[in-house]
């Protein structure tokens, strides 16, 4: 009875994320046609990953349209998914127009590659990454669908933004399909951010390299968004406790239904906590929970009272492939997590040496947040 059980919930899970996908589809517009994945390959737990007739192992890259975009074949059942969307610097070839102002999450690919590496060294098992190489002005995979074919009116923006999500549907849908799906895994969505406080102030931090005191006008926050709104954010563990469902980590609420809300996203054990306990200053966590104002550090609204700590509360790769319930667009109804974090340049990834120290403490936070809330027994000692 265990056994088939366990088919059961896969096949259920799978059968979710088709839905989802075609759902998915079914809200673009005209202008935009959604690739189809071979589904196919996404139900079978064991041998390579067979897309588009080729196969692929662990560690194995596929590349999407035009070699943009590449996806990082992971082990079926590692329970990592990394997401890089903004780091990318090529134009393309046409060269596609520019029609964002946003610049480029410096190091984020590095960033990621650096967490993958130390999950493979510390579990053996390969992590997922998806990658956009196009410039974030030229193609942002975070652009909603309602709004792509009103932005994108070059075929190649088009069919680069297509493949993303084409080949982040299929990482996802082959994790779901598999015992990882089925225990519960982790969408990783790696940004960069570069907040700072008002009018040239600055505040000290230590240096990840050398634990050297330093003043910055930089703000030394990692920002963890869940898809909740910045005002939400500043209210009581009972406000919060009423906003699971709006939340890209919603399953973690069916899976402890006894945990308060709020200590999932501001807890000792919420991934914001975690990131603490590994020195890395996060918002929200255990010791920020809130997004505090002040007006020496923040400045003034328009009304003259004091402004709220800067936050980027997670974008449209969060909330779609994660397990968001309410608002647009909704998850999927599984057990993989969706978290972004944004991360500051001077204390995560400003350069190798920075991000050789940063990348294993984000493996050490990723680790411990999959032990506890997934009951994964991985060591974690490096």
């Amino acid at each position: 009875m265990k056994t088939s059980t366990l088919e059961l919930r896969k096949v259920l899970f799978f059968l979710g994320c088709i839905v989802q996908f075609s759902l998915f589809a079914s809200c673009k517009k005209s202008a935009v046609t959604y690739l189809d994945i071979n589904a196919d390959s996404a139900v079978v737990d064991s041998g390579p990953l067979v897309y588009k007739n080729t196969s692929y192992n662990p560690g194995d890259t596929i590349y999407g349209y035009n070699n943009y975009i590449k996806l990082v074949v992971g082990d079926r059942d590692c329970p990592l998914l990394l997401g890089v969307p903004h780091d990318g610097i090529s134009a393309g070839s046409p060269v596609i127009p520019e029609t964002g102002t946003t610049g480029r999450d410096l190091n984020t690919k590095l960033l990621a590659t650096s967490i993958s590496n130390s999950f493979k060294t510390q579990t053996s098992k390969q992590p997922w990454i998806i990658i956009n190489e196009i410039g974030r002005k030229r193609v942002d995979p975070n652009t909603y669908p309602s709004d792509v074919s009103q932005r994108y009116t070059d075929t190649n923006a088009v069919n680069t933004y297509n493949s993303y999500h084409e080949l982040l549907q299929l990482a996802r849908a082959t994790i779901a399909a598999s015992s990882a799906g089925v225990k519960g895994a982790l969408f990783l969505d790696i940004h960069g951010h570069a907040h700072q406080y008002v009018s040239g102030h600055t505040e000290p931090y230590t240096s990840m390299t050398t634990g050297n005191s330093i003043q910055s006008a930089f703000i030394d926050q990692t920002e963890v968004g869940y898809g909740l709104s910045n005002y939400s954010l500043e209210q009581s563990d009972t406000y919060l406790d009423g906003l699971a469902d709006s939340a890209s980590i919603h399953n973690l609420t069916v899976l402890h239904p006894n945990t308060p809300f709020s200590a999932m996203i501001r807890g000792s054990y919420s991934f914001g906590g975690l990131l603490e306990a590994q020195n890395i200053h996060a918002v929200p966590g255990s010791v920020m929970q809130v997004l505090d104002r002040n007006v020496t550090l923040f400045g003034t609204t328009s009304r003259g009272l004091p402004e709220r700590r800067p936050y980027f509360n997670g974008g449209y790769c969060t909330r779609k492939y994660g397990t968001i319930v309410k608002g647009s667009p909704t998850g999927f109804n599984d057990n993989i997590a969706a978290i972004q974090i944004e991360t500051p340049g001077i204390t995560v990834r400003n350069n190798p040496s920075i991000i050789a120290v940063s990348g294993p403490k984000i493996k050490r936070a990723i680790i411990n947040y999959l032990n506890y809330w997934y009951s994964y027994s991985f060591a974690n000692n490096l």
